[in-house]
């Protein structure tokens, strides 16, 4: 292979050691960064002033401004190679370190999900007997006795970021000595797809098992009925 087919083939790898997800995170960094220089017509070049006139502007407008730079390191680290030098710049450095310390983000934790939740949801499924409300129930009751992100159970809304190698498959689905798994393929903690069985036992609420034997018999009883999409 000649080294400028090698050059070709480095390309893919590097574009794919980050989801398409934190690209377009990345991305919305750059374009403000470079809405800020056109708008005061300063060079794109960032030196430690620009960057500290650029921070104490967007963070008048966004509490996480000084998260943008990394996006801007991601697009212009390689036509400004100082980039990382003058980031680290005490004055860019005390004005980043200011602006968390003025417009640090309030905390707000959301509800945690209880067992009395899924025994409400899973008794509206068994009293509906609708498949929606069913199939609601069962992602639950795996995503809890499962410790999933939620994302690991459920399509994105942006079709752009669909990725059929971190679906989990039908077929690795199966019930052995009466417990319940499958083939989670990717997760947060595992960037190179080594994948990771998850084994589901019974339990007294919203019963995981139990709710995807009657989710996968409901689904068959619509196909059977013509209803199956």
């Amino acid at each position: 292979m000649p080294l400028e087919s090698i050059d070709d083939c480095a390309l893919p790898l590097q574009t794919n050691s980050i989801k398409i997800s934190t690209v377009k995170g990345y991305a919305t960094g750059a374009w403000d960064y470079i809405s800020f220089c056109l708008k005061f017509s300063l060079p794109l070049t960032p030196t430690p002033q620009t960057l500290v006139c650029y921070i104490t502007y967007t963070s008048k407008y966004i509490a996480s401004a000084p998260k943008y730079l990394t996006g801007m390191w991601h697009f212009l680290n390689d036509i400004y190679p100082e980039f990382d030098t003058n980031w680290a710049h005490p004055l860019a450095q005390s004005t980043i370190h200011g602006s968390k310390k003025i417009h640090a983000d309030p905390i707000h934790q959301k509800q945690p999900l209880r067992l009395s939740h899924l025994e409400a949801f899973g008794h509206v499924a068994n009293t509906t007997h609708t498949y929606n409300n069913l199939l609601f129930a069962t992602l639950l009751s795996c995503y809890f006795y499962g410790c999933h992100h939620l994302g690991e159970l459920v399509w994105k809304n942006n079709k752009d970021q669909w990725d059929w190698h971190k679906v989990i498959k039908h077929v690795s689905l199966s019930f052995p000595h009466n417990h319940m798994q499958y083939h989670l393929p990717y997760h947060k903690g595992d960037p190179c797809y080594h994948g990771t069985d998850v084994l589901f036992t019974h339990h007294n609420s919203a019963n995981p098992i139990a709710l995807m034997h009657e989710q996968g018999g409901l689904r068959i009883s619509k196909s059977d009925r013509g209803l199956d999409r």
